[in-house]
């Protein structure tokens, strides 16, 4: 008997559980074990810090953010405001730069590397480190010094504290652009060219077929920018928990605010999902 082949759908779902597997693996081996010790570490009291022995206290911690730490609520405020007013212009942002870099023009493999380079050169850390070296992720001093000349101290402050966030969210812009230029390198020809033959402009074909055809890419895109700004390491939240715990050496209480700053984060980007994709077109 013949054995038949199983279905493309069959096939990608496989393809997509293989990509996954070495991330499942790394994640049972290296982080399982303190995620499930973080919170544990949250319903407790500290003991012995040698094997981070605890004393059960259950909810304590939990109600100690809100009762009694006067910088976790307003940097929470904060973080969870950054996000969701900055990923909107990132998405804006990568999009319009890899249309841009989808034309054919000289150069384009270069413009593509130096987009593409705050990935290349690594993040956290290392880039916060690089970032205080060099000013790269500040506005140029020439702009800034134009700036302050031709507005008063007050206007001056706001508009270089706008530029500067525009340029970070530049800096953010590297991942998302790259998955835009492989949507829209994928969408075929054939598209455009039955378009035009309708008399279709560009602006026509911008939203009848390259934003539909690109909603898998714009919710990959909202998803993973959601992730990336949650966990990022310069975000007020992120700085507070790290002090906590690594420089006040208060594990139970900073792995409270850390499993709470999860839940929070984990529904907003459940309710991404489930919002975005609704909108997504997929290709029959």
């Amino acid at each position: 008997m013949k054995r038949r082949k199983p279905s493309l759908e069959k096939r990608r779902s496989r393809s997509g559980y293989i990509f996954v597997l070495p991330w499942v693996i790394g994640f049972l081996i290296f982080q399982l074990y303190p995620f499930i010790q973080s919170f544990i570490l949250s319903f407790g009291e500290l003991t012995d810090l040698t094997g981070l022995k605890t004393r059960w206290i259950g909810f304590d911690n939990y109600i100690a953010i809100f009762r009694d730490d006067v910088d976790f609520v307003p940097a929470f405020i904060e973080t969870i405001w950054q996000t969701l007013l900055y990923t909107p212009f990132i998405i804006v942002i990568s999009l319009v730069i890899a249309l841009l870099l989808n034309q054919k023009i000289k150069g384009r493999g270069l413009f593509r590397v130096i987009f593409f380079l705050p990935v290349l050169l690594g993040s956290g850390t290392v880039m916060a480190q690089l970032g205080e070296a060099a000013n790269i992720m500040q506005i140029p001093p020439t702009i800034e010094q134009y700036v302050n000349y031709y507005f008063s101290t007050d206007i001056a402050s706001f508009i270089n504290s706008i530029l500067s966030e525009i340029v970070r969210m530049f800096w953010k812009t590297g991942v998302q652009i790259i998955i835009f230029l492989g949507g829209l390198q994928s969408i075929s020809d054939s598209y455009y060219e039955a378009a035009k033959v309708d008399n279709a402009n560009s602006w026509d074909m911008l939203w009848k077929i390259t934003l539909p055809m690109l909603s898998p890419m714009i919710y990959l895109n909202v998803i993973y920018t959601l992730i990336d700004s949650f966990r990022s390491e310069d975000n007020a939240i992120a700085g507070l928990i790290v002090n906590r715990v690594f420089d006040n050496s208060d594990f139970t209480y900073g792995s409270a605010m850390g499993w709470l700053y999860f839940l929070v984060s984990f529904t907003v980007v459940i309710l991404a999902t489930v919002i975005f994709r609704r909108y997504v077109y997929y290709e029959k």
